[in-house]
């Protein structure tokens, strides 16, 4: 999903330029961290307390596993950063969502005090299920240092998925759909638009596909289409309703029942997210799909693409998000998980994050917050042909929908579409 470390398309001098602005200081993130609470955190008087309960120990953050890369830049990026800077040995233990959620709650259930997971990696309904229950640590969010660095009046770091955040939760990284297509398939104009693409699927049947949902990618692709349907993303930022998604529905259908017989495999069967990348490389399709900016450039440099493959957004915009970390009400540790979730919004850490020749992730945190030296290191790096700038992203971002909309959407597909 994310760029290897190789330093291909960097200059060396670029490079050491931006290694040695953070071994010099001047993205120390010990000085950034050293400051005081921005508010109240459940027992804890100030960030030294903070800082002197976490050290030594370890904290247990429960996350999604599936790509090696990202492994490996959380257990190099984070862990060994935290130890070295605080004492503190981040165990990461790679469980899904759901597996994790079920564990919040069956602890809870058998009254369990000194819980097995200390972080989270979270978002949208998983996040609600656990904050409507009453099952998270905090307030904690906006009071830890570095979250003076965060623009909570921005919705989309203030909601998530159109839940209110409410200090319960830390954003860490950004998201934001993309497609991927094979130039030597497609030609250098891909279609950016609904109507080019139900074209160009009539005219090339074979070559375009989704994973069906209720997976996350697949689900994504067909609330693009509810959005274009409708115009635009605000009829489903609010609160469910059933009259407004009947009045959209049947259109979104419609068109996806419409190219359906023109689909890879004439749409008897659709393919799991996870093995559309090894399709796109094999010609077998022509466009791949998902949250990745960086994952097409990625698969070129570790030769799991072809060269040919570039990546667009529609004309309509794409699908963004930000990644959260939260507590669980009984984390054992909660003062390591939130020094943890500290390092992740230092200067030092989003300047991995931003590098195209590392994380390739893009940043919640606007980059003017930071130093005249964290900017400079930015507009100094450079991009494969395969990433779109972030200029292009930015302008292009669409908000999530609120989480009440994706399982009717979901529930909706399947019903009218595969069971059709």
């Amino acid at each position: 999903m994310f760029l290897s470390r190789r330093y291909s398309l960097i200059s060396g001098l670029m490079v050491m330029i931006a290694l040695l602005m953070v071994a010099t200081g001047a993205l120390i993130a010990q000085d950034q961290m050293d400051d005081e609470l921005q508010g109240e955190v459940p027992g804890f008087d100030s960030w030294e307390e903070v800082l002197a309960a976490a050290e030594g120990t370890t904290v247990t953050w429960w996350m999604w596993g599936g790509d090696d890369q990202i492994n490996t830049n959380v257990d190099t990026d984070i862990g060994e950063r935290v130890q070295e800077l605080y004492g503190v040995t981040l165990n990461r233990v790679p469980n899904g969502a759901e597996l994790f959620v079920d564990q919040v709650l069956n602890e809870a259930s058998a009254g369990v005090e000194q819980g097995t997971i200390d972080l989270m990696w979270i978002n949208g309904e998983n996040f609600r299920t656990l904050k409507e229950a009453d099952l998270l640590y905090g307030p904690w969010a906006e009071s830890i240092p570095n979250a003076r660095y965060v623009n909570w009046d921005d919705p989309a770091l203030a909601y998530d998925f159109g839940y209110a955040v409410d200090g319960y939760e830390s954003p860490w990284g950004h998201a934001q759909f993309v497609m991927e297509y094979n130039t030597d398939l497609v030609g250098d104009t891909p279609p950016t638009t609904f109507e080019d693409l139900t074209t160009w699927i009539e005219e090339n049947p074979g070559l375009f596909t989704y994973p069906a949902l209720p997976d996350f990618t697949g689900s994504v692709f067909v609330r693009h289409v509810f959005y274009w349907v409708a115009g635009g993303p605000e009829p489903f930022l609010g609160e469910f309703d059933q009259d407004v998604f009947d009045e959209y529905a049947p259109a979104v259908w419609d068109y996806l029942n419409e190219i359906e017989p023109h689909l890879w495999r004439g749409g008897e069967t659709y393919p799991e997210a996870t093995v559309m990348d090894s399709m796109l490389a094999n010609q077998e399709i022509a466009f791949n799909m998902g949250y990745g900016p960086a994952n097409a450039a990625n698969n070129i440099l570790q030769g799991i693409y072809p060269e040919s493959i570039r990546t667009f957004v529609f004309d309509t915009g794409t699908i963004s998000n930000n990644n959260f970390v939260a507590i669980p009400f009984n984390a054992t540790n909660p003062a390591g998980a939130m020094v943890i979730a500290n390092y992740m919004l230092s200067e030092e850490f989003q300047l991995k994050m931003v590098d195209p020749e590392l994380w390739a992730w893009q940043s919640p945190i606007s980059p003017t917050v930071y130093s005249d030296e964290f900017q400079e290191a930015v507009d100094n790096m450079e991009l494969h042909p395969a990433m779109l700038p972030s200029t292009v992203l930015a302008a292009a971002a669409l908000p999530e929908p609120n989480g009440d909309w994706v399982t009717a959407i979901e529930a909706g597909w399947i019903e009218n579409v595969l069971e059709n």
